[in-house]
């Protein structure tokens, strides 16, 4: 979905002021999957540490922009911890949602994504794709599904060993 507020968010210039203010603020990166930087309200600092959260932080939602550079390695979908929104600020991806249907993301564009939803990014624009990221509270742990059950990520990824 494309509406004028994120055609306004992924102009040139107003893109790159919201990553470059972003920038300032590191998250947990993710390896060459994924950087992440906090915009807005973080849930947790880039050390691991959960900030002080009052009634009002704890109802607003979370931001963060996201530069991811690959496609998803696993072979199953997965679902987030969290309902959230993506706002594409630069690039595109291609995700692949449970009911099989592939969606093509680009500069401008919209996603809602909801807590036991489950999906996959396949493809991803050769520099990668930059992503405004809104998650609101806290809805359950985040897993993979596989054969119509849903996997704990740490069962999945073997973190548990």
């Amino acid at each position: 979905m494309r509406n004028p507020l994120t055609s306004l968010l992924a102009r040139p210039a107003v893109a790159s002021w919201i990553i470059a203010r972003a920038q300032r603020t590191p998250y947990r990166h993710l390896g060459d999957y994924m950087g992440r930087w906090w915009l807005f309200n973080p849930y947790e600092t880039a050390d691991g540490q959960r900030p002080a959260r009052g009634w009002l932080r704890r109802l607003l939602p979370s931001v963060r922009i996201h530069h991811i550079q690959r496609p998803d390695e696993d072979r199953h979908l997965h679902d987030h911890p969290w309902n959230a929104r993506t706002v594409v600020l630069r690039g595109w991806y291609v995700e692949v949602r449970e009911d099989g249907r592939h969606h093509l993301r680009y500069a401008g564009t919209t996603a809602r994504l909801r807590f036991g939803e489950f999906h996959r990014i396949t493809h991803v624009a050769p520099d990668g794709v930059w992503t405004l990221f809104i998650t609101w509270r806290y809805r359950g742990a985040w897993g993979f599904l596989v054969d119509g059950h849903k996997v704990p990520w740490k069962a999945y990824l073997g973190a548990d060993e």
